[in-house]
């Protein structure tokens, strides 16, 4: 379906002489990460609102996806495995996350063994390449200096969450470093 409505949506354009036919694929590629990540949004928004944690939801999708996009790991090999391992990752790490907060007094060390467990991965791994992505050595260079910005600043943003007293959202930061970790070393897959 989703490479229909993108081979469709391109082809209009091409049409329309908005786009010239050599930049269609290009556009239909764009179109299918865009309906993709719509998709998931969607279903974060609902698992959220299921769970009654839409703010932890937003930060468990903004820092999913972030790292996960510079640092690589598991990708399903079509979009229904993707959306079906995103709702069940998405609910895990916000339901894991309710559980962890009565932790109390050992989730700020939890959180800087998992944040130092995430760090050592992607300081070893990053970033892992997908089979339908190959990535060049520039861009592998990028991405993994990316990966570790990226990782920097959720681990700051973590520090301030912990300063606010947020504890909720510390985590979901766990349990969402804890899925990253986990999918970095399921690499297998297909789809990027």
């Amino acid at each position: 379906m989703i490479y229909t409505i993108s081979s469709y949506l391109a082809l209009l354009l091409v049409r329309e002489q908005i786009i010239l036919e050599e930049d269609r694929r290009t556009y239909e590629y764009g179109f299918e990460i865009t309906i993709a990540n719509f998709i998931n949004a969607l279903i974060i928004i609902f698992i959220g609102l299921c769970l009654h944690s839409i703010k932890e939801a937003i930060l468990f999708y903004m820092v999913f996806v972030s790292l996960r996009y510079f640092c690589g790991g598991y990708h399903a090999d079509s979009y229904i495995k993707c959306f079906l391992s995103f709702a069940l990752t998405s609910a895990i790490c916000l339901g894991i996350s309710t559980w962890f907060v009565w932790i109390q007094k050992g989730l700020w060390i939890m959180f800087w063994a998992v944040t130092a467990g995430l760090g050592g991965c992607i300081w070893k791994k990053a970033p892992i390449e997908n089979e339908n992505r190959p990535i060049t050595s520039e861009e592998r260079r990028i991405f993994r200096k990316r990966s570790i910005q990226v990782y920097c600043f959720w681990t700051s943003v973590g520090i301030i969450l912990w300063m606010a007293d947020q504890r909720k959202l510390i985590a979901t930061l766990i349990s969402t470093f804890i899925a990253i970790s986990i999918l970095m070393f399921c690499k297998e897959g297909g789809r990027t």
